[in-house]
């Protein structure tokens, strides 16, 4: 399998930054569920001190023992084939409960791909609690995978990694500096504050060959705007924006407003073929963007998801070269 070489470019670069070409790509949904209830994940992170607190003195899994039961997790399987038929697989986030992580890897073959070597990356997106703090999983079956992760990681978050023996280089992102991770990908960190003093998200954007851009994110704290405005002042072709999969932070626990009916309008003019939303995107505001005309890629309600709105656990968007494929597959 090749080697992951990251190469930093400039920022802001130039010229617009070439990422090269792609012949498919293929995004499974491992996990879109950060928890089960969220009346009883607000009422803790309340009980904490507020969204204001440090998310490592929340008395949950594996700091504490409450609640363990509502933990599930964010996590997705990327695969890439480039044009020269090179393979590259990276794993994006890698959840929260030990217990569901562990079923969901078993259900997807995830847990033998690591074991195999055959999961080139591991990219955290941000260090909020469900998409980080079941690093032990996945450090389970491969201890020396390579782990990206947003610079501004919190000390207590590096232990973490350590403490679950890594033996493999950890390589903390600088904010806007894309990362070539391959032919085809690119690996770019946003800097951000948000909630329970999480600093700094990472984002990954794929070229595929006739398509487009695809833009992976993992919440998308930064705003979903400003993470597609700067593919399009970034990247070479930026302004062909095919695809978008994962965790769009529109309404996450169903809450609305007019600017958040204006950031629907706004999305619908980027030209978006695919929109493969989930995670904290919320229900409310796929509905919205269902009624609105954006083209929402739907998912099956299965394997723990609890609704067919969009893509769910085991579902994928793929995205392929080739004409004759169809750009979009949910299965």
């Amino acid at each position: 399998m090749p080697d992951l070489k990251p190469t930093p470019a400039a920022a802001p670069p130039v010229q617009p930054l070439a990422l090269g070409l792609l012949k498919h790509l293929k995004i499974r949904c491992i996990s879109e569920i950060g928890w089960l209830d969220t009346p009883t994940m607000l009422a803790d992170i309340a009980a904490a001190g507020g969204m204001s607190t440090n998310q490592y003195r929340l008395p949950w899994p594996p700091f504490g023992d409450q609640h363990p039961a509502n933990a599930a997790g964010s996590s997705a399987l990327i695969e890439a084939e480039t044009l020269d038929g090179q393979h590259y697989r990276v794993l994006f986030d890698t959840g929260w409960n030990p217990a569901w992580m562990e079923r969901r890897f078993a259900e997807e073959g995830v847990d033998r791909l690591l074991a195999e070597g055959a999961v080139d990356c591991l990219v955290i997106s941000h260090e909020h609690f469900d998409h980080f703090w079941g690093i032990g999983v996945t450090l389970r079956h491969c201890p020396s995978l390579p782990i990206y992760i947003p610079a501004g990681f919190q000390p207590e978050g590096l232990a973490l990694i350590r403490q679950y023996g890594h033996t493999g280089p950890v390589i903390q992102v600088p904010p806007q500096q894309p990362l070539s991770l391959f032919p085809g990908c690119a690996l770019v960190q946003f800097p951000m504050a948000t909630l329970l003093q999480v600093q700094g998200e990472n984002v990954l954007y794929f070229e595929v060959q006739n398509q487009g851009l695809v833009m992976v994110t993992g919440c998308g704290h930064s705003g979903v705007l400003n993470l597609l405005d700067y593919a399009r002042q970034t990247f070479v072709g930026g302004d062909r924006l095919h695809a978008v999969y994962g965790g769009l932070h529109i309404a996450p626990f169903d809450d609305w407003n007019e600017d958040k009916d204006r950031l629907i309008q706004a999305l619908a003019t980027y030209g978006i073929q695919h929109f493969g939303c989930n995670h904290c995107t919320g229900a409310l505001a796929v509905e919205k963007m269902l009624a609105a005309g954006l083209p929402v890629v739907r998912g099956s309600a299965r394997l723990g998801s609890k609704t067919n709105l969009f893509l769910g656990n085991g579902d994928c968007l793929e995205v392929s070269a080739d004409p004759a494929r169809k750009a979009a597959i949910m299965s």
